[in-house]
């Protein structure tokens, strides 16, 4: 599931990955289609986590010819490393060879995306092609910021998102606030809006605005003392 998935997601990127070879659940390896981006794509399963030279050497070997003997192929590579965790919380035993990978500039840019059977068969829960929508959904956002732990399908959908560094969050577009109206209103709640619109009217014909903001000033004090 997850790799079709990925599938899913890296063919409808804008590098149009297309599948070139797949060894059942082991090995998927993809090569871009557009125009604008030179790049590659493996994606390999393991069931326990090697040492940076040790996967370089076991992806090579493994590649497949028409991609190996592509001169920017360990270049301009991304790997990504599927890693099942039989508990969402264990990743904390694994944070340190986690890191050994991904910090690894030798060969490829690798990048490992570990999740739980739980959280997979969450996400097999929702319509898995709108994994995009998934990640916008405020409301399981809010629950996973309050428990990033717990395994849920938000959890394992914003992964994905981050471990396959040719996506892109989808957001929606939406028109900013008129920041002036936002402005107006504030005052308006502390109750400055009125001294505002005066400075507005007096400053509107001159740009001798320390001197009107003084006059204002000896003004108002002008206007307390006749007041005592």
């Amino acid at each position: 599931m997850i790799n079709q998935i990925i599938n899913m997601l890296s063919s409808n990127s804008p590098c149009q990955f297309e599948l070139v070879e797949q060894d059942a659940e082991q090995f998927s390896f993809y090569r871009s289609m557009s125009s604008n981006y030179h790049r590659f794509l493996a994606v390999v399963k393991v069931s326990k986590l090697m040492k940076p030279n040790e996967l370089n050497q076991w992806v090579l070997a493994n590649t497949p010819s028409v991609l190996r003997e592509q001169p920017t192929f360990a270049k301009n590579t991304d790997v990504v490393v599927l890693f099942e965790l039989d508990r969402l919380a264990d990743v904390i035993d694994y944070e340190s060879e986690i890191f050994a990978l991904e910090e690894d500039s030798y060969s490829f840019k690798k990048h490992v995306l570990y999740y739980s059977q739980t959280e997979l068969d969450l996400l097999n829960k929702n319509d898995t092609s709108n994994v995009a929508n998934l990640i916008k959904d405020q409301s399981k956002f809010s629950s996973y910021k309050k428990s990033p732990m717990v395994e849920s399908e938000y959890g394992i959908a914003s992964r994905i998102y981050i471990k396959l560094p040719f996506l892109s969050v989808p957001v929606d577009e939406s028109e900013l606030d008129d920041p002036c109206q936002l402005a107006d209103e504030y005052l308006q709640k502390v109750g400055l809006l009125a001294i505002g619109n005066e400075f507005e009217a007096l400053t509107s014909n001159s740009n001798n605005y320390k001197g009107i903001v003084e006059e204002y000033i000896r003004g108002k004090m002008a206007n307390s003392q006749a007041e005592d």
